[in-house]
């Protein structure tokens, strides 16, 4: 039995990355004998065992065949004669197709070395085309190391368009597809991510809504526009912001033509298709419905202040509130903004000080309380206002 580091943590270290997670390989053993050393086995799809004291991933070597579309569609072979090599030719790219064994030695036989030293990510064989999620992880590795130079080879690119040709990427399951867009949208350049997807002819495949509403806003590269996602990954690596920015900016929200309810039904349908959690619907239909009034925010009347930020249920949902003032800064595309979230913040602190039990009293009716409430609320708010 051998046992090799592989994948993420050997490409990692030849960049000079941190190292967050280790993956092993394992050739010349049995699902049996590794149970007997006190491996714990996790795999659903395949044999994976956890070691018994790091808790890492410990793969066995294997083999896979194509049987059926999308990504499930594949057998495999695990047996003693698996060789490292046949295991790290079913991986995706080069750079993720090396090995180190227990002295230290780098194995490459498909020169990721190579391809890391020329900054191409480039697949390993033509297998890669047999399995859609590896568009997907093409275009986030192109987002994720587009900061070093890093771009999808010619010769990768053309297979991905193939992929799409010939309707292999509409295999993609949909828990999938969201899974690599988050983590996506939590990292540097997201704007990538999308822009190597459309170069290939996915993104209509993929996400089919950023095409339908864009229509008539391409730029004269004929690519959609995606600066304000640019923008926001810059400020922030907050993946909700993002998501909201890109929804919200995929065709421009100051535009004459433009309408809210082109972006409400460009996120439902993003809602129904994907599994996209409920802050990042939250945080995007915020910012779709008040980005406007925020943005005047200072020029409002104290009772349109306290609506706005009843409406955003600031005073409960504090740090979703944060996360809206800072997507409008983003949005409007402007530093001025900022002065709009310290006022709301000095708001919202001051609003915090009232003391309602002394407001309230000895009041019992519903409705009475919640006015009492109000006008105290509005008192603070235009004390506020003369103060800035």
């Amino acid at each position: 039995m051998e046992i090799f580091l592989v994948g993420g943590a050997v490409r990692d270290k030849q960049l000079g990355l941190p190292i967050t997670e280790k993956d092993w390989c394992v050739v010349g053993s049995s699902p049996e004998e590794l149970l007997k050393a006190g491996f714990k086995s996790v795999g659903k799809d395949f044999p994976v065992f956890l070691h018994p004291k790091t808790k890492e991933e410990y793969a066995l070597a294997r083999i896979e065949k194509k049987t059926g579309p999308g990504y499930h569609g594949f057998t495999f072979k695990t047996s003693k004669n698996v060789t490292l090599k046949e295991d790290l030719k079913r991986r995706d790219l080069t750079i993720n197709a090396m090995a180190i064994d227990k002295n230290n030695k780098i194995i490459d036989p498909y020169n990721g070395l190579h391809d890391i030293q020329k900054k191409s990510l480039r697949h390993v064989s033509n297998a890669y085309k047999e399995d859609p999620v590896r568009v997907l992880r093409t275009a986030k590795f192109a987002a994720r190391f587009h900061q070093y130079g890093f771009k999808v080879a010619p010769e990768t690119m053309k297979l991905m368009s193939e992929m799409a040709a010939n309707n292999e990427v509409d295999n993609l399951i949909r828990d999938r597809v969201w899974k690599e867009t988050e983590q996506v949208l939590n990292s540097p350049d997201p704007h990538i991510y999308f822009n190597v997807l459309e170069k290939c002819n996915t993104l209509p495949r993929i996400f089919p809504e950023l095409i339908g509403i864009n229509e008539l806003n391409k730029l004269k590269n004929d690519e959609i526009n995606l600066q304000f996602l640019k923008s926001s990954s810059e400020k922030t690596n907050n993946s909700a912001i993002n998501f909201s920015i890109l929804v919200c900016s995929i065709a421009q929200p100051y535009e004459k033509d433009y309408t809210q309810d082109k972006h409400e039904t460009l996120l439902k349908k993003f809602q129904q298709r994907l599994p996209i959690p409920s802050n990042f619907i939250e945080l995007a239909t915020l910012l779709i419905k008040f980005h406007a009034t925020f943005n005047n925010i200072q020029n409002l009347p104290a009772e349109d202040i306290l609506i706005l930020l009843e409406r955003t249920d600031a005073f409960r949902r504090k740090s979703r509130f944060q996360n809206f003032t800072k997507a409008c800064e983003i949005l409007n595309h402007s530093e001025n903004l900022k002065t709009n979230r310290s006022f709301t913040k000095n708001i919202l602190e001051a609003c915090e000080s009232i003391s309602f039990g002394e407001i309230i009293g000895n009041e019992s009716n519903a409705e009475e309380i919640k006015t009492k409430i109000k006008k105290s609320r509005i008192k603070v708010i235009k004390n506020q206002m003369s103060n800035k």
